[in-house]
């Protein structure tokens, strides 16, 4: 805001340091997404001796995850619906763990 004093304006600013507040800021929410993307994807576990497959169905697309024996992968970021090796249908939201033991889906 533009001040007269005297015969000459000068101008006056806020208090603080906002250059770095917003840098603080800045980091803060770029930690809380890549925190909260990795959060939100379901993770499934093949503790089998032998690859397991999982059909993935995300919105129209259909999908086969072959997972490898002791691998476990992350998928379903955002909701979908997984077919599990007997052939059990279950909607997933993206936050479950799944472990296959015995061919057998778990989820937690």
């Amino acid at each position: 805001m533009p001040v007269q004093t005297g015969s000459s304006l000068s101008l006056q600013r806020g208090g603080g340091d906002t250059g770095n507040e917003m840098k603080r800021f800045a980091t803060v929410l770029l930690l809380a997404t890549i925190g909260s993307s990795a959060a939100l994807a379901a993770s499934a576990v093949n503790k089998d001796s032998e690859p397991r497959t999982l059909v993935v169905t995300e919105g129209s697309t259909k999908s086969d995850l072959v997972i490898a024996p002791s691998e476990t992968v992350d998928f379903c970021p955002s909701g979908c619906f997984v077919t599990f090796p007997n052939g059990d249908r279950q909607a997933l939201t993206g936050s479950e763990t799944i472990e296959i033991t015995g061919g057998k889906a778990k989820i937690n």
